[in-house]
């Protein structure tokens, strides 16, 4: 489910933690690192993919002690049953049992908050209109899912900033996971089988690309270093930002050692990365950076790309 985009961002967190301890010379404990950092997303992705069911068992239970009682509040009753014909959230939930993953993320850690999340979920008019329905089909079902994913993580401060609380990586994976969700849900045939993204292995071809720019930019770093001083006149590299030089060199990984990435793909992707993690005004110095070092690098005939359209 990675991005190329994402494996960026999480090589360029890696090799943040690496830049504060550059007195450890063995590349393993960055490595574990960032392949941590790609299991996390995969399992973030799985844990979000419940939600519906985690609201659904939590108000059939309200339901079922509200009926127990001798004389049960029938509004309560009824907005309880919002979420009892939603049997795409059951089936979910089912493939999620069987996922191999073993999971860090527990929803019962957050249990106090599923009574405030289905109050605000209860009042939104797009559950209110799916509750005229007593047996919603396939599509309606497919449609309340999307827009309970679409309000709560788009919309909900509260709730963003609680999984940020308990996974610190959420600010920068939440667009990918929540295009991952997205993807998923609108691939849900007519007969409910769900289809879940598999998390990737180390032989993936994503995690082999995060690989080698963590060590290819770390074995390289000093030799970068050069070659970045030697296109910034007057300009020590010690005085560039942190995020930005090390921007720069993973750039500079991919120009001299990833021949499938075209160069334009490289400097764009990483101005969007610059824009998200630098300062506001470092895309244009990373950009002139970038522009003149791939102009150096070709003049000296280093850069080497294969295939059509990729120089």
């Amino acid at each position: 489910m990675i991005s190329r985009r994402l494996v960026r961002v999480k090589v360029l967190q890696s090799l943040y933690a690496w830049n504060r301890t550059t007195d450890v010379q063995d590349v393993n404990p960055f490595k574990s690192d960032l392949l941590d950092r790609i299991d996390q997303t995969h399992e973030m992705y799985l844990f979000l993919l419940d939600l519906p069911y985690v609201l659904q068992n939590y108000a059939l239970e309200k339901k079922e002690k509200e009926q127990s009682k001798y004389y049960p509040d029938s509004a309560k009753v009824r907005k309880f049953s919002l979420l009892e014909g939603t049997s795409l959230a059951k089936k979910i939930h089912e493939q999620l049992l069987i996922q191999p993953t073993t999971s860090r993320f527990d929803w019962n850690e957050l249990e106090l908050s599923f009574g405030e999340w289905y109050n605000q979920l209860y009042e939104w008019d797009f559950a209110q209109d799916y509750g005229i329905f007593l047996e919603p089909n396939t599509q309606q079902q497919h449609e309340f899912i999307e827009n309970l994913f679409y309000v709560f993580l788009e919309t909900q401060e509260a709730f963003n900033n609680l999984l940020e609380e308990i996974y610190p990586a959420w600010t920068s994976d939440s667009q990918f996971i929540v295009k991952e969700l997205a993807k998923t849900i609108n691939a849900f045939p007519e007969d409910i089988k769900v289809s879940i993204s598999k998390p990737t292995t180390q032989k993936s071809e994503e995690v082999l690309l995060a690989v080698r720019l963590l060590e290819e930019t770390i074995e390289n770093s000093e030799k970068y270093d050069s070659l970045i001083a030697s296109v910034t006149q007057n300009w020590d590299p010690s005085r560039i930002a942190t995020m930005d030089l090390l921007i720069i060199k993973l750039a500079l990984t991919e120009f001299l050692y990833c021949p499938e990435i075209p160069l334009k793909v490289t400097i764009n992707e990483y101005l969007e990365i610059t824009k998200d993690y630098s300062s506001q005004n470092s895309s244009k110095f990373v950009n002139g950076i970038m522009d003149k070092l791939r102009i150096d690098l070709s003049n000296k005939g280093e850069i080497h790309k294969s295939g059509r359209g990729l120089k």
